[in-house]
């Protein structure tokens, strides 16, 4: 499944700067992938719950079973190993 999310990301990445070099419109790359790795890194915060202060994710903790909790979080990394090749995109557009 994570192969997959980051084939989808890859693939995602290639169609994307593919068409702004296409249609001359670079910047596209750092807005558009730049804004799908932002969301990815967003959501996975959410999941893992990484906005949460401490009585929250005590309280998030004692309500789930164990199989929700870990399908929880490997939902949350299927989302970051999906943004993680449009982030190297969005940087090295910055960069160049």
């Amino acid at each position: 499944m994570r192969k997959k999310a980051f084939y989808a990301g890859v693939g995602s990445m290639i169609v994307i700067c593919s068409m702004s070099f296409l249609l001359q419109h670079h910047e596209w790359i750092g807005w558009v992938s730049g804004g799908i790795s932002i969301i990815g890194i967003v959501v996975s915060g959410f999941l893992m719950g990484a906005w949460t202060n401490g009585e929250e994710t005590r309280a998030a903790y004692h309500t789930e079973t164990k199989e929700h909790r870990m399908r929880r979080l490997d939902t949350a990394f299927l989302f970051i190993i999906f943004a993680l090749p449009h982030m190297a995109a969005a940087v090295l557009y910055v960069l160049m």
